[in-house]
């Protein structure tokens, strides 16, 4: 199984290939009103507004680094069984393809690690990270879209 390989802060991360729409450079983002922590805010990908999280503000606190190398992630995202909605995710060093078999990530605590020649990769589980808070400015975000937005 192919891997897209990104760093959140020290930590290197695996997202299944198969769930991006495509890696951008970083965009022009507009701020949400009222977002909450983890927002980084929205863009308009191909005539449809797209909500963009960074990574670093969800799990570190901070702001990823604006390096040439920090990418948007387009990903196909499931706010609900059978319904697939286009969601920005902000990363640093997301540059690199992996390829692995899901058999070689193991429970580790928190989450899935599977070796790697640079240490360890975690697979990225973004139902772990969403918050009760971005859950629910996601499908407000999805299925009203009445958010007011500000460019950043």
């Amino acid at each position: 199984m192919l891997f897209l390989v990104f760093q959140v802060g020290a930590d290197r991360y695996a997202l299944e290939a198969a769930r991006v729409i495509e890696v951008l450079a970083m965009v022009e983002l507009h701020k949400i009103a009222g977002a909450p922590v983890g927002t980084a805010g929205e863009f308009v990908y191909r005539g449809e507004p797209v909500p963009v999280l960074d990574l670093c503000l969800l799990t570190l606190g901070r702001a990823s680094n604006l390096r040439l190398s920090t990418r948007v992630i387009l990903l196909r995202h499931e706010p609900q069984p059978g319904v697939l909605k286009p969601l920005g995710l902000i990363a640093e060093h997301a540059t690199e393809l992996a390829q692995k078999s899901l058999g070689e990530f193991t429970s580790v605590g928190d989450g899935l690690v599977a070796p790697d020649p640079r240490g360890r990769l975690r697979l990225l589980q973004l139902d772990k990270l969403l918050t009760p808070e971005l859950r629910d400015l996601l499908a407000v975000y999805y299925f009203t879209q009445t958010l007011e937005t500000d460019a950043v």
